[in-house]
Parts: C-alpha cells; structure tokens; sequence
C-alpha cells in the first residue's frame, strides 16, 4: 500500500524508483545528490534489486546502458559534472533505442562550480548534451509529492518510446524536507513487451546486433530519420504544464522548479492586491509545452520568465511565443543565495507592470 514519509526530496526520489520497479541503481557520490544512492542502498534489495557505486560517473553511465540493453528498469542519479561525463552513454541510449531513468540535481556551474542549487543544466537537458541529433524527455517537478506521482509516468515513457527519461531537480528542491506519500510497489516496466529488443543471449533466438554507428552511409541516415519521427510523436503527446489563474492575467510569469512552485503564492497575493497576474509551471522541459502559450488571453500584456541561471528556458517561452508578447528575464544562480525570494519576485513583477 501507498506509504506517507516525511524525507529529503532525494529520498523521495530513491523511494519511488524502488516502488515503481528499478531493480538496478548504478551511481558515484555527488553533491546534491548522493542521498539517492544512499537512500537505494538501504532499500533497493528489499524490492529485489541492488545499488552498485562505481569508479566514475563514466562507468556509471556505461553500466545503466549496459544494463538496459537486458531490458531490465535501471537508473542512475548525479549532478551537472557528473551529468557532463554521462553525455556519450546517454547519446548512444538514444541512438540505440535504451530505455532508463535518470536524476539531474542541478547545482551551480560551470566546472566544478558549487554545492548550490541552481536551474543552469537546462540546455544540456533539453538539447540532448552530447553531440548528434537527439532529444529525451525531460521531467521537472517542484516538489516530493510531484517526484511521486510522475515516477510512474517516467517509467511508461521511457518503456513506450524506449528512451532514457530524465528529471531535473534543482538543488533546493532535492534538499528540500516534506512531507510525501510514496505509491505501493508496482513493477511499470512489466506491463511492456521487451523480448523483441531485449539482449538475453542467443539460446531462443537468432544473433543480434546493437550498432549506432554504420560504414553505409544509409543506415545512418535511416537511424535519424527514425529518431526523428519518434521525437514528433513524443513533442506531440507528451507536453506537460500546470497553469494558474491565467484566463484574465495581464502578465503572466513562467518558471520551473523551486520558483514555479513559489509562483503559486506569487499569484495568490498579487490577485489579493487587485493585480491580475497568472502563472504557467512547464512540467515537461521536452518536449516544451508550447501549447501552454498558442492561446494566451487577450487580456495578457506580457511574460515574465524566472529562472535560476543566467537565462536558458527564456529562449524556449520566447520560441513559444513567436514575437506576440514581450518577454522578460529575471535570473540568478550562485552565492549564498542563489535563488530570488518571493518578496523579490513580487517586486519585480509589480515593476514591469507599472504598480
């Protein structure tokens, strides 16, 4: 049965990986997320499964493909410089048709930056990371009970399009200590047919082979050309936003992580003051909910967009909007505070808007 815990969002995180069917965690310690790891460790055999800590984030990577290659539900956790090393694993996923699930706890960068949260990993999640033509789905929930109730959804993504899934978290919110309840243990994977890609030996059935690259030039045309029409099916299906109060807004702010989730009581005490403001929460990061912008109310005279970095998803609103509205920016990442407040984020809303 379903269990309530009161945890870090990590351990959330691990619980509801082990709940929903991960029967193999391979992960390196990494500030803000090495409670992951942790947390399987102690849980994971309980439901059959195990947590390996390797030498690096390179064999991480290499052992999740290798894994998912037997079509057995993997997954693995990390920050941004771990993240970075994962990238040509994670192309070859693609590429390869490998399914699993994956933990960004976003910190400040570049380099070795700092333990602190921050949102600066967003082109690299949603721009693939490596190199080549390639996209995953990107998850970005903004709180534990979120992480909970999309581990399911993940599972069935990354099984339905045999891709890796990712989420991307932010460093508070990872850190972040509430109250969560977890769902009962339910192997999602199970409910798909693997046998027909899955590599078991060759006892039952005939030699084969797992290639991403070729020497004829075709098959590699064919390979993208395949990924591509699966990407159209996924940016079709899957976007994935929450929206509040936008049908009479005049600005209209937009953010993920943390500050979406602190946009909730933005709305609510700038529409106490009389000033019609409303928000959307892009909860897929990709495909990006485009459609969340395609029908704006005409009463919208602008968008904020908040972030904590320097300025990525921005482009994406402004994509989305196509040049029919203006779009601010209003970002920060590093030091003590690496995030704005909500005074501040009133404040600067209530300045574009002229109050």
């Amino acid at each position: 049965m379903a269990e309530t815990l009161f945890c870090k969002n990590t351990e959330t995180f691990a619980e509801s990986l082990a709940r929903c069917g991960v029967k193999y965690h391979f992960a390196y310690p990494i500030t803000p997320a090495t409670d992951v790891m942790k947390r399987m460790a102690v849980i994971l055999p309980k439901y059959g499964g195990k947590m390996m800590q390797m030498e690096s984030e390179l064999a991480v990577s290499s052992a999740v493909a290798g894994a998912a290659c037997t079509g057995t539900l993997v997954a693995t956790s990390t920050s941004g410089p771990g993240f970075d090393l994962m990238q040509e694993a994670i192309g070859f996923m693609c590429g390869a048709d490998l399914p699993c699930i994956i933990l960004d706890s976003m910190r400040v960068g570049p380099g070795d930056g700092d333990i602190v949260g921050a949102q600066s990993d967003y082109y690299m999640a949603t721009r693939g990371g490596g190199h080549g033509d390639y996209r995953v789905p990107v998850l970005a929930p903004c709180e534990g009970q979120e992480i909970a109730d999309l581990m399911p959804h993940a599972v069935k993504l990354a099984y339905t399009y045999l891709t890796p899934v990712l989420f991307v978290i932010d460093g508070v919110t990872a850190q972040t200590t509430e109250t969560t309840t977890v769902p009962d243990y339910h192997d999602y994977s199970a409910e798909f047919d693997v046998s027909g890609w899955q590599y078991t030996g060759t006892e039952y059935h005939p030699k084969r082979a797992l290639i991403t690259g070729s020497y004829a030039h075709e098959d590699g045309y064919k390979m993208n050309e395949r990924l591509r029409a699966k990407y159209e099916v996924i940016r079709e299906k899957e976007q994935m936003w929450k929206e509040d109060s936008i049908e009479d807004a005049e600005m209209i702010v937009v953010a993920f992580g943390i500050h979406g989730r602190m946009c909730r009581d933005l709305v609510k005490k700038m529409r106490a003051d009389g000033k019609k403001v409303g928000c959307i929460r892009p909860v897929t990061l990709w495909p990006f909910p485009d459609k969340a912008f395609e029908k704006l109310p005409a009463s919208c005279r602008q968008i904020l967009v908040i972030e904590m970095n320097h300025g990525q998803m921005v482009d994406d609103v402004r994509l989305a909007v196509n040049g029919r509205l203006p779009v601010h920016f209003f970002g920060k990442t590093g030091g003590d505070t690496p995030m704005y407040t909500l005074r501040e984020m009133i404040a600067e809303t209530s300045r574009l808007m002229g109050e």
